[in-house]
C-alpha cells in the first residue's frame, strides 16, 4: 500500500469558506499510483469537492487534519474506508451510498483501494448555516441541532444510506447548473439547501444516537490526560501516543474527552498553544513566523487565521502593542 502525509494530499481536498463564491480546480498524479482531479465550488457557507480519481494501487492519506463543518458525503463509483476522529474506526463508503457526519476538528485517515473511475462528491457546510436549516425544520430535528450547537461528532444514519434519485438529481444541477451566470450563485444556494431538506427527510425523531458510557477508571485516565496535556501541549503529540500512554482506546479517548470536558483533545491542545502565542507575541515580542513555529505550526498563514479565529484580531496587532 502507498502511503501520503495529509498534508501531500491536501491541494487536492482542500476546505474552505470564503466570503464570495469561487471556484477551484486541482489535480494530481503520482506515477503508477494514482491520477485524480478535483473541483470545489466555494461559497461563505459551503464548500462542494467533486474527486473522481484512478487508483493504480492502494493509497493510504495519514492524518488529513480539516476545520469543523458539516459533510454530506455522496459516492458515486466505487469505494473507500476512513477513520476520522471522533468516530469509531472503519467508515466506509460504497457506491451509491450517502451518510451526514458532524466533523468536529476533524484528523482522518483514508484509505482507497486499488479502481478506477473513483468518484466521490462531498457537500461540506459550515455549522451555523447548518444549524438555521435545522432550526426551520422544526422540533422533530431538536437532537440533531443540540448535538450540532454543542460540537459533538455524530452520524446522521447509523448505516449509510442508498442515495436516491432526488438526491441524485439535485447533486446533478449542482454539479452542472443550467443557468445564467447572474443567477448561479442564488441557484446552488438553494441547491445546496434542497440537498440538506433530502438528506434529513429518512431521519426519525426516534433515532438514537450512540452515547459514550465512561466507566470510573476511563474516566480518572481522561483526567490524567487532560493534566498532561495541560503542562506538555507544545510536545508532539498523536492519538495512538496518547492512547498508549493513558491505556484507551482511540475512540474512547476522543469521545470520553468530549463527553467530561465539552471539547475535542486536539482543540483543547490548540488552544492551549494559542495562549501561549499570545503571550509570546505579548511579553517578548517574538517575530510571528518564530511564534508559528513554537507552536508547531508549519505554515505562518494557517496560524493567523487560527489566532485570528480565537482572539478576533491579528497576532501582528497583538504584536504591536
Amino acid at each position: 500500500m502507498f502511503t501520503l502525509k495529509g498534508n501531500e494530499f491536501s491541494n487536492l481536498i482542500n476546505r474552505e469558506f470564503v466570503k464570495e463564491f469561487s471556484v477551484h480546480e486541482a489535480s494530481g498524479f503520482l506515477t503508477d499510483r494514482f491520477d485524480c482531479k478535483s473541483k470545489n465550488f466555494r461559497d461563505e457557507n459551503f464548500d462542494i469537492l467533486f474527486l473522481s480519481s484512478d487508483f493504480h494501487e492502494d493509497v493510504k492519506v495519514e492524518q488529513l487534519q480539516d476545520t469543523t463543518h458539516v459533510s454530506l458525503h455522496f459516492q458515486m463509483s466505487g469505494s473507500s474506508d476512513a477513520d476520522i476522529s471522533g468516530f469509531k474506526p472503519g467508515m466506509k463508503m460504497g457506491a451509491g451510498q450517502f451518510n451526514l457526519i458532524n466533523c468536529v476538528d476533524p484528523v482522518s485517515t483514508f484509505i482507497f483501494p486499488k479502481q478506477n473511475n473513483y468518484q466521490y462528491i462531498c457537500v461540506g457546510l459550515k455549522p451555523d448555516f447548518f444549524n438555521s436549516v435545522l432550526l426551520e425544520c422544526g422540533s422533530e430535528y431538536d437532537t440533531i441541532l443540540k448535538l450540532s450547537e454543542n460540537e459533538n461528532s455524530f452520524s446522521l444514519y447509523k448505516t449509510n444510506r442508498a442515495t436516491n434519485y432526488l438526491q441524485l438529481n439535485t447533486l446533478h444541477h449542482i454539479q452542472s447548473p443550467d443557468i445564467a451566470d447572474s443567477l448561479k450563485i442564488h441557484y446552488l444556494r438553494s441547491k445546496v439547501k434542497e440537498l440538506i431538506l433530502l438528506t434529513l427527510s429518512g431521519y426519525q425523531v426516534k433515532t438514537s444516537f450512540d452515547k459514550v458510557v465512561i466507566n470510573k477508571i476511563d474516566q480518572e485516565r481522561l483526567y490524567g490526560l487532560k493534566e498532561f496535556l495541560s503542562t506538555d501541549y507544545l510536545t508532539s503529540l498523536s492519538l495512538e501516543g496518547l492512547s498508549k500512554r493513558f491505556l484507551l482506546n482511540e475512540f474512547k479517548l476522543k469521545a470520553g474527552f468530549k463527553e467530561l470536558f465539552g471539547t475535542t483533545v486536539f482543540k483543547y491542545i490548540q488552544t492551549l498553544r494559542l495562549d501561549f502565542a499570545h503571550e509570546l507575541l505579548l511579553k517578548n515580542r517574538l517575530p510571528i513566523g518564530e511564534v508559528a513555529a513554537i507552536i508547531g505550526y508549519d505554515s505562518d498563514a494557517a496560524f493567523v487565521r487560527a489566532f485570528k479565529g480565537k482572539f478576533g484580531c491579528s497576532p501582528g496587532k497583538v504584536k504591536r502593542y
